[in-house]
């Protein structure tokens, strides 16, 4: 009999008494009774973080479009049955009648928070009432949770919610206190109150019912999972009275499948809270700011809207320089010339709705200062009928300063200035598809300075860049405008030349070269100096392809070394033995 069959048998007559099994099953009872409160606590506490989130968010919209209002010192709404005059509402110039004949009358923060909450109520199930402990308005008087809030408001509290039942539904409560600004004391001023004391609070209510029932999938869910797992280790347990290896086994991987439910449960959970969360903080942010000036137009192009950005970049101080003001004087001003091909392209868009993405068009500030931007104007309509456009747009002028830097970094050699062997070789493709398509010709030259070694070796490094440098001006100098100079690397410099047919004229060019390098340089207060060796080839008779004339220029530099430099070779005038094999042999080669 092996050992483990022996110790089976002697812990069999444990494992049939139930009263050995009552404490593990009592022990595994709490704690499924244990992760099943605390998931449902959590669950519900999701639940009511929803609901304060979107009492706040509905609270800071409302309270935007007040403080809109109360900046703009109110507006005015034509008198509709909808509409009729605040009586409430103790101002100068209070009703007005326009030029039309249309009776208007002022609308203020107060007025407008009644009339949007009557939309929000009538078209969804939100309920916002603006209220005080001291209301103008007997309809803005506060219930008994809302009294409570003000006074916790008036002692520091800057919030409160709840989830309070009336009439047999659960509703979900927000509110936030209204801090007296300056344009607030206009209407408030005479019942006492002073700058930053709470004059009132906005409260948001919506039933909970469908919020909470929405997490009743998840509770359900919980309760089967935990059940499943509570059922199955009581089976396991029973099993394993009979086979103690098996039930042990079992255990340990319904323990693992367990933790392994809780352990993905718990980070989906994290990962929708961070999701929403996330989601949330965005719209904020696109609500709040914009990284783009963003201006609104009507169809007579008049700036009906202006966010701090475009107030910004147009280098103004406050939106309400641009409001109403014609958009070509805004971002062109009065004189201005920095769109001389035109109309504004903006124009277009107000009074035929043709959308436009543009860059490179120039706007004007205020000092004067004029910047480049990328625009985007889209035209909006109301009820079919185009209404205006909208327009962003941001300065782009550091990013074309920086591609033009990046195009010069590319094609321009650091040391001399001049262009480098990209640039020269787009340039020599250039020439030469001109000169073939004109029949004309075309000579290139390779310069090679001699002797810049044993300057460089003896005079140091910097000395041997300033060298590059002045050389590079004289050799620069000795050519056309028209002609191309570049530096190829090193001490190698190249020379394209067009409308030169005469060889002699570009060779008596090559010896002016060499005698302009003959010339002494000072370097660090001693003199050097150095001389050239030069090969020319010419387009189309020594060559048509651009590579075989780089190598026959090549080769008319390298014999005009081996004839003792300072000298001066066309590949015309080369013996055999150094001119290029035909382009069989190099093929073989």
């Amino acid at each position: 009999m092996s050992r483990s069959t022996h110790l089976r048998k002697r812990l069999a007559p444990l494992l049939l008494d139930r009263r050995l099994w009552l404490l593990p099953a009592l022990a595994w009872t709490a704690m499924v009774g244990a992760s099943v409160a605390w998931n449902w606590w959590s669950i519900d506490q999701h639940a009511r973080e929803m609901a304060v989130e979107r009492g706040q968010f509905v609270f800071r919209t409302v309270e935007s479009v007040r403080l809109w209002n109360a900046g703009h010192g109110g507006v005015y709404a034509q008198v509709t049955p909808d509409t009729p005059p605040n009586p409430y509402l103790d101002v100068p110039h209070r009703d007005i009648t326009s030029t039309a004949g249309q009776r208007l009358t002022l609308i203020n923060p107060a007025y407008m928070t009644r009339q949007l909450s009557g939309l929000i109520r009538e078209h969804s199930d939100l309920r916002v009432h603006l209220t005080s402990l001291k209301p103008l308005n007997p309809a803005n008087r506060a219930d008994a949770w809302e009294a409570a809030a003000l006074t916790a408001f008036e002692q520091g509290e800057k919030e409160r919610s709840a989830l309070v039942e009336e009439d047999g539904r659960l509703i979900a409560r927000y509110m936030a206190p209204l801090v007296t600004q300056p344009p607030c004391l206009d209407c408030h001023a005479e019942q006492g109150y002073q700058l930053g004391d709470v004059r009132g609070g906005v409260s948001v209510s919506f039933p909970a019912e469908s919020l909470l029932h929405s997490l009743g999938a998840q509770k359900r869910n919980l309760l089967l999972v935990h059940l499943a797992a509570w059922l199955l280790l009581l089976a396991v347990g029973a099993y394993a009275s009979q086979r103690i290896r098996s039930q042990l086994l079992q255990l340990r991987r319904a323990k693992a499948e367990q933790d392994r439910v809780v352990e993905r449960r718990t980070r989906e959970l994290r990962e929708e809270v961070a999701t929403r969360a996330r989601a949330e903080a965005q719209v904020r942010l696109l609500i709040e700011s914009s990284g783009e000036g963003i201006i609104g137009l009507d169809r007579a192009c008049r700036c009906t809207l202006a966010n701090p950005k475009a107030v910004s970049l147009l280098g103004y101080a406050d939106a309400s320089e641009i409001m109403g003001r014609d958009f070509r004087e805004v971002a062109h001003r009065q004189g201005d010339k920095s769109n001389p091909g035109g109309e504004c392209p903006v124009v277009a868009v107000c009074q035929h709705g043709v959308p436009i993405h543009t860059e490179g068009q120039l706007f004007q500030r205020v000092d004067g200062s004029r910047f480049s931007v990328e625009l985007r104007a889209h035209p909006l309509f109301a009820e079919g009928e185009l209404a205006g456009a909208v327009l962003t747009f941001s300065d782009i002028t550091r990013r074309q300063e920086l591609q033009e830097a990046i195009w010069h970094q590319a094609n321009y050699d650091s040391l001399t200035g001049l262009p480098n062997r990209n640039l020269f070789r787009d340039r020599l493709e250039q020439a030469q598809n001109k000169a073939a398509r004109e029949g004309d010709s075309l000579a290139l030259l390779f310069i090679d300075l001699d002797r810049f070694k044993a300057v460089n070796d003896a005079l140091g490094h910097e000395a041997g860049d300033e060298l590059l440098r002045q050389a590079a001006r004289r050799i620069e100098h000795c050519f056309r405008a028209s002609d191309t100079v570049a530096r190829m690397g090193g001490d190698e410099f190249t020379a394209v030349l067009v409308g030169l047919r005469e060889p002699e004229a570009v060779r008596a060019l090559g010896m002016k070269l060499i005698r302009e390098l003959e010339r002494p340089f000072t370097l660090a207060g001693q003199e050097a100096t150095i001389s050239a060796s030069i090969g020319i080839a010419f387009f189309p008779d020594d060559a048509r392809e651009i590579g075989d004339l780089m190598r026959a220029a090549d080769r008319a530099m390298y014999a005009a070394k081996a004839a003792g430099r300072a000298a001066c070779r066309c590949y015309r005038d080369l013996g055999p033995a150094d001119r290029l094999p035909p382009a069989d042999d190099d093929a073989t080669a």
